[in-house]
C-alpha cells in the first residue's frame, strides 16, 4: 500500500514538471520555484538535525516502534493462535480415548467450534475413508494432516509472518535513511563553518556538525539493533508456532491412522501374525463407505 502512494506521488511531480515544461516556461525559474517550495522543509530538517537531543528522541522512537509492533502482533495474533492449537491438541487427546466409531463425530464437533481450523478441517475430512462396520468402524486419513494444517493456512487466516519477517529490513532501512540524511547535514554544517570569520558562529556550526555526526551513528546502531532484536523474537515464535501445529498434525494422525496406496488397492498385508487379523477383516475393497461423517 506504502508502495502505490510512493509511485503515485513520483507519477504527479514528473507529470508537473512535464507538463510545465511542455507550455514553453523557462525552466531555470520553475525549479526556482520548487527550491523557494522546498525551502520551509529543508530549514525544518537542518533545524532538527542540528539539535543533539534529536538522535535520541529518534532513537527512543525506533524501539518504541519495534516494541510496540512486536507486543501488537504478539497479543493480537501469535498468542490467540498458539492458544487455540494448545487447546485443541489437548482435545484431540482426549478422544483417543473414545471408541473408534466415535472418533470422526467427535473430531469434527471440536474442529468446527475453532473457526482458526474449521475450513482446514473439512478439506481434510473429505480424504477420510471408512473402515470395517459396527463398533469396528475406523476413519484412516489418505494424505497427511500436515498438508492442510500448515504455517501457510494460518497465514491465510490472519498470522501474518510474512510482514513481520521483512520488518527488521525496514528498521535496517529507515536506519540507513536517517545515517545519510545526517550525512548531508553534516556537509552543510562542516560547509557552513568554513565560510564564517566569527569564532562564535564557527563554534556553533561546529556543535551542529557534531549533533549531525551523532545522528548518522545512532540511527545505524538503533535501525540495526531494533532489526536484530525483531528478528529474533519473530523467528522464535515461528518455531512455537509451527511445534504446536506439529503436535496437531500428531494428534489427528493418531485418530486417523494414515492409509498408503497400497491399501487402498487392496493389497493388505497378508501377514500370519495376530496385528494382521483386523486388517484383513476391515480390508477398504471391501468397506469403503466414502468421506467419514
Amino acid at each position: 500500500m506504502v508502495r502505490k502512494y510512493v509511485w503515485a506521488g513520483i507519477a504527479i511531480a514528473v507529470a508537473l514538471i512535464g507538463f510545465k515544461l511542455a507550455q514553453g516556461g523557462d525552466s531555470s525559474s520553475f525549479f526556482l520555484t520548487i527550491r523557494e517550495l522546498a525551502k520551509p522543509v529543508a530549514v525544518i530538517y537542518l533545524a532538527l538535525f542540528g539539535q543533539p537531543e534529536f538522535a535520541l528522541v529518534l532513537a527512543a522512537g525506533m524501539m518504541v516502534a519495534c516494541f510496540g509492533l512486536l507486543a501488537g502482533f504478539w497479543i493480537d495474533q501469535v498468542r490467540r493462535t498458539l492458544d487455540t492449537l494448545k487447546s485443541v491438541t489437548a482435545s484431540a487427546m482426549l478422544i483417543m480415548a473414545e471408541p473408534n466409531d466415535r472418533r470422526s463425530a467427535s473430531m469434527k464437533r471440536l474442529m468446527e467450534s475453532r473457526p482458526l481450523l474449521m475450513d482446514e478441517w473439512r478439506m481434510f475430512e473429505s480424504t477420510l475413508l471408512d473402515a470395517g462396520h459396527g463398533p469396528q468402524r475406523r476413519a484412516y486419513s489418505t494424505i497427511r494432516p500436515q498438508e492442510y494444517f500448515s504455517m501457510e493456512a494460518m497465514e491465510s487466516r490472519g498470522l501474518d509472518f510474512r510482514f513481520y519477517v521483512a520488518l527488521p529490513n525496514y528498521f535496517v532501512g529507515v536506519g540507513l535513511m536517517f545515517t545519510f540524511l545526517g550525512l548531508v547535514a553534516g556537509l552543510y554544517f562542516a560547509s557552513k563553518g568554513l565560510q564564517m570569520g566569527d569564532l562564535a558562529q564557527a563554534r556553533q556550526a561546529l556543535g551542529q556538525l557534531l549533533a549531525a555526526s551523532t545522528m548518522k551513528f545512532v540511527s545505524s546502531v538503533v535501525g540495526i539493533g531494533a532489526s536484530l532484536v525483531t528478528s529474533i523474537v519473530v523467528r522464535h515464535w515461528q518455531r512455537k508456532v509451527q511445534a504446536a501445529l506439529d503436535d496437531l498434525c500428531r494428534a489427528v494422525e493418531l485418530c486417523f491412522p494414515l492409509i498408503s496406496a497400497h491399501r487402498l488397492l487392496g493389497n493388505w498385508p497378508q501377514d500370519s501374525s495376530a496385528a494382521a487379523a483386523p486388517l484383513q477383516a476391515t480390508s477398504l475393497p471391501n468397506a469403503a463407505a466414502g468421506p467419514a461423517s
